[in-house]
């Protein structure tokens, strides 16, 4: 090296042709026959074959500058590098840095919510929208590279320290899954929000209230019985709801297509609108039908059809095309003397799943009579059976037992 000097450089112009000026050691200045300026290369050979480094163009790379790039590139070439892959490879290094850099846990959060969320209803879109913008706040604008665990907590502790403990452990869940993506694609080396609930304070469930003594049971189906304050939707759903023990959802929301009066049945769909409607774990459940609903059910049609009838099973008073609210048999038996600590609408399951139980009725009939999720996966796998005939004979045993809780007076 040593042959250039930044006066040649400066004299150096495009003049059509190509121009090389050495410096040795395979470094050259370069203008080509469309050049505008000077640029620097480096020629050299490595595994067997003629090929050229760029190091950019000068001023804006210096004579010095252009020397030690060389120098550098030649000891690579000392242990059997190519210097060309490696620059490549360096490239494609900052470029993925810079990517990441750019990439925010907000971005990333929003890649994942569009591709688990894209087909959800409306509601479950609000509320993980609605999850994501508590986080935002703290660590949207975050690069993943430098997402650190403690930003997550820290981010997620003031929900907690509201009381809010299910939105907490809510939040952690959320942050993990979008963590979890970001890893899966590249975007970070690790999950940093792995198992990042267990800092949480734990969750603390309370069951819903329910009357499980049989007398009371009996007091609560004949308050149930002489009720005459709510509308005929609300007064036939409460008196078929303990003979059905159902979730609010999958009663209230119910169609009369849906009842096969003749196979004394009622089949629930897994949804009933986009929004869901239907079973809990969205699968169909089909449900035997005591002597006692058909009945009921019966006189609650033959009501309806004089009065012009409808889909629902039980409209709202105000919206034929509506059901019922939760809230409006909430109030009924707030009306009829329980409080909420006292006696819930999912406490009619809780009714049937305790005395059931005492009475010595089978469990696995109790449990897919209530559609419980089996909890052991080898079980679920294999255990395709319905028990619908068994089922049949429960709820029929089920009601008649009712009954006489009702009827009695001593």
């Amino acid at each position: 090296m040593g042959k250039l000097t930044d006066a040649r450089l400066r004299t150096m112009k495009p003049n059509g042709k190509i121009q090389k000026v050495s410096d040795g050691d395979g470094l050259y200045a370069y203008i080509g026959p469309k050049s505008k300026s000077v640029s620097w290369q480096m020629a050299y050979r490595f595994g067997g074959k003629q090929k050229i480094l760029s190091f950019g163009r000068y001023p804006e790379v210096s004579l010095a500058d252009a020397r030690r790039k060389c120098f550098e590139a030649r000891a690579l070439l000392e242990e059997d590098l190519d210097p060309g892959v490696v620059k490549k490879n360096e490239k494609e290094t900052a470029k993925a840095a810079e990517l990441a850099e750019s990439l925010t846990f907000e971005a990333i959060a929003n890649q994942w919510f569009e591709k688990e969320y894209a087909s959800s209803p409306p509601s479950t879109r609000g509320k993980i929208r609605w999850h994501l913008s508590i986080l935002f706040p703290h660590i949207g604008k975050t690069p993943f590279p430098r997402l650190e665990r403690k930003d997550i907590v820290a981010a997620i502790l003031p929900t907690q320290e509201r009381g809010c403990l299910d939105t907490a452990h809510r939040l952690a869940q959320i942050a993990n899954a979008v963590c979890l993506f970001a890893w899966g694609l590249g975007y970070a080396d690790r999950n940093v929000a792995d198992r990042i609930g267990t800092t949480l304070k734990p969750i603390v469930r309370k069951h819903r209230a329910a009357i499980t003594d049989p007398e009371k049971v009996g007091g609560l189906l004949r308050r149930i019985q002489g009720y005459g304050g709510a509308g005929l939707s609300v007064k036939y759903c409460l008196r078929i709801l303990p003979y059905l023990p159902l979730r609010s959802e999958e009663i209230r929301l119910a169609k009369w297509e849906e009842i096969d009066f003749n196979a004394r049945s009622w089949t629930i769909p897994g949804r009933r609108n986009q929004h869901g409607g239907g079973m809990k774990m969205r699968v169909s459940h089909t449900l035997p039908l005591s002597r006692q609903v058909i009945d009921l059910l019966t006189e609650l049609k033959r009501i309806q059809d004089m009065n012009g009838g409808g889909e629902l099973c039980f409209p709202s008073i105000r919206s034929a095309g509506k059901p019922i609210t939760a809230e409006g048999l909430l109030a009924t038996l707030r009306d009829m003397g329980y409080s909420k600590e006292e006696m819930t609408i999912h406490g009619f399951r809780t009714i049937f799943s305790t005395l059931a139980r005492e009475n010595n009725f089978n469990p696995d009939h109790i449990e897919k009579q209530l559609a419980h999720k089996e909890q052991n996966a080898v079980v679920e796998a294999y255990d395709r059976s319905q028990y619908f005939e068994q089922r049949r004979a429960l709820m029929q045993a089920w009601a008649d037992y009712l009954d006489d809780l009702r009827n009695k007076t001593d």
